[in-house]
């Protein structure tokens, strides 16, 4: 065993609970501060005379570049760039993401969070989770009403067993299906996975269903199960509702138990509208911060291991903008937009379909709604052929809108045309 393995394996020593959720491949799994990035990166620090320890291009200490490609990026030097960046990502963003992170979140304690790890984009930051944390078989808790895209990266990648229960009872969410199913399980460990926004129905929680979520979860770890608790932030910040708590599950969460990890998932996909850059962050919390170190670790030796690092560019661009003020006020410019659009669609869904033909599922916020119907399938078909509207077909009985992308007057449309499509399809 490397001794760089040895020294994580002793500081999750100091957290049994946390070491027991970690996959084979999670407590195997290490950055190698002495192999040839890590002897690189100190090279950088500390050799005052030359470095003959890179991997880079470049001429009178300079990185070689292009020209071409460099006039179309003004504003960022080639020293920000071109050089690889480090696999956890630029320190500066990673610690410019979690002072964002606590000053809108205040149930979060900056002694209870890892520095974010920086990710190829929020796909990326839930796959290196279901890496560290899952082995084949093992359970995965999640809401019924969910992204299509976690099948393939739980149970089809990483051979994880799904378990779902309703989202809703009586139009909130179903509190007594989280826990039963908890209950239910076989192993002693799980990993639950909350998405609010959710994807596909843009429901978001109050705060006391977020506190009651946190109780449910604090009886299941007194009980002795291990839970890593995968907080999907990828609609942070978009609510459209007064009763929407306005800050992340992940903050009420931490350090509610020993036996409770909370890994965070968010970026700037669609926060900040960029989801060409795939910048996504990872954040651990709820345990001591030699335990969340030592993950962050784990997380820049799986990044080491399939991608080597993130995007340098896209990093250097997302941090330049935190720190520009035009930049947030254009990001506050686009969420205005969206809060027009999504409080139209919120007037919609209260409305309802004037003959009875459809009905929303519960939404506040987020990207999307979903309507239930008879013949979805059906519905979009004659959406698309004789309309000219593109929507998503969930299921038999459920169709998903994306709004974002559509103008107040084509919800209009889309709205006024769901009756007459819903009846041709009966």
């Amino acid at each position: 065993m490397k001794a760089e393995q040895m020294a994580l394996d002793r500081l999750l020593d100091r957290a049994p609970q946390v070491r027991d959720m970690l996959s084979a491949y999670g407590r195997r799994v290490y950055f190698a501060k002495s192999g040839v990035l890590g002897q690189t990166w100190e090279a950088r620090e500390k050799a005052y005379r030359f470095n003959a320890t890179l991997g880079e291009a470049q001429a009178q200490g300079k990185t070689i570049f292009s020209q071409t490609l460099q006039a179309s990026l003004p504003g960022l030097q080639p020293e920000q760039l071109y050089p690889y960046a480090k696999p956890a990502g630029i320190p500066e963003l990673r610690a410019c993401w979690k002072e964002k992170m606590l000053s809108q979140n205040p149930s979060m304690r900056a002694e209870a969070l890892s520095l974010p790890v920086v990710t190829c984009g929020l796909t990326h930051a839930l796959s290196i989770t279901a890496e560290l944390f899952l082995d084949p078989g093992d359970p995965v808790v999640v809401h019924d009403k969910h992204w299509g895209n976690y099948e393939q990266i739980f149970e089809a990648h990483y051979g994880a067993k799904m378990y779902n229960y309703p989202t809703f009872a009586d139009g909130r969410f179903n509190l007594n299906g989280l826990r039963d199913t908890l209950a239910a399980l076989p192993d002693h460990k799980a990993l639950v996975l909350l998405n609010f926004p959710n994807n596909p129905t843009g429901y978001c929680l109050t705060q006391k269903e977020a506190e009651d979520i946190a109780g449910v979860l604090k009886e299941e770890a007194e009980r002795g199960r291990r839970m890593t608790v995968l907080v999907d932030d990828a609609y942070y910040g978009l609510w459209y509702d007064r009763e929407a708590m306005r800050e992340s599950l992940a903050g009420v969460l931490c350090g509610v138990h020993p036996n409770i990890l909370v890994v965070r998932v968010d970026g700037v996909t669609k926060e900040y509208f960029a989801g060409g850059f795939r910048v996504g962050f990872l954040t651990f919390m709820g345990q001591e911060a030699s335990v969340l170190g030592a993950l962050e670790e784990k997380a820049a030796g799986a990044i080491r291991a399939f991608l080597s690092s993130t995007s340098r560019p896209a990093q250097e661009m997302v941090l330049r903008g935190l720190k520009d003020k035009a930049f947030l006020r254009d990001m506050c410019a686009g969420a205005e937009i969206l809060t027009r659009r999504g409080e139209y669609v919120l007037k919609r869904c209260r409305e309802g379909s004037p003959g009875g033909l459809w009905a929303p599922y519960p939404f506040r916020g987020g990207y999307f709604l979903c309507l239930r119907m008879q013949n979805a399938p059906a519905v979009r078909r004659i959406l698309l052929d004789e309309y000219g509207i593109g929507v998503i077909v969930m299921n038999q009985t459920d169709l998903r809108i994306s709004f974002p992308c559509l103008e107040i007057e084509q919800l209009e449309t889309l709205f006024d045309l769901m009756d007459e499509a819903v009846r041709k399809a009966l």
